[in-house]
């Protein structure tokens, strides 16, 4: 995405298509993809995507995104266990017995995620910040801050180390970090 995800969410809310099919484009294979990874049917996980966007298209003068890619990904896992649920599927629920870890809620993920990008140290923070969220390459983000690709990578790397381990328990939901 050329524009911060921020932007593309206020875009979102005053009504712009380009922004949303942007979302739409940057998010959907991914979102189908853990989606399926709890159906395990490809049809119904790429349903339950498109009737979200299709939901969320419909609410959006009203959405309030702070942190995106964890509201979608946990947007579609509460509608993806809704549909196990309703469809009893009760044994493609993911579940800590068979896993060794819950999947949480929205609040405590969302809150756990902002907490472990805040506690990094400020410069990797940044560097990982515009690798993930702004979608720039390694060699840009250099060009930008002044500093070698080689940095780049070694601090978007310490980041992915960090979170991952202040995370661990949401394993399913660090695949697509």
């Amino acid at each position: 995405m050329n524009k911060s995800t921020t932007d593309i969410i206020s875009l979102i809310q005053q009504g712009d298509h380009k922004a949303f099919e942007t979302l739409f484009k940057e998010y959907y294979a991914r979102l189908c993809e853990y989606s399926f990874l709890l159906t395990k049917d490809k049809e119904a996980a790429s349903e339950l995507v498109q009737d979200f966007f299709v939901k969320l298209w419909e609410n959006h003068a009203k959405i309030n995104i702070k942190t995106t890619k964890a509201y979608l990904f946990k947007a579609i896992h509460n509608n993806t266990v809704k549909y196990l649920t309703k469809n009893n599927h009760f044994d493609s629920i993911i579940n800590e017995k068979e896993y060794g870890y819950v999947l949480p809620n929205d609040f405590e993920l969302t809150e756990r995620l902002e907490i472990s990008l805040n506690e990094l140290p400020p410069k990797c923070k940044e560097i990982f910040m515009m690798s993930r969220l702004e979608k720039l390459r390694h060699k840009e983000i250099a060009e930008k801050l002044r500093i070698s690709p080689k940095t780049v990578e070694v601090q978007i790397r310490k980041a992915s180390l960090i979170l991952k381990e202040k995370l661990k328990e949401f394993k399913v939901l660090l695949l697509y970090f």
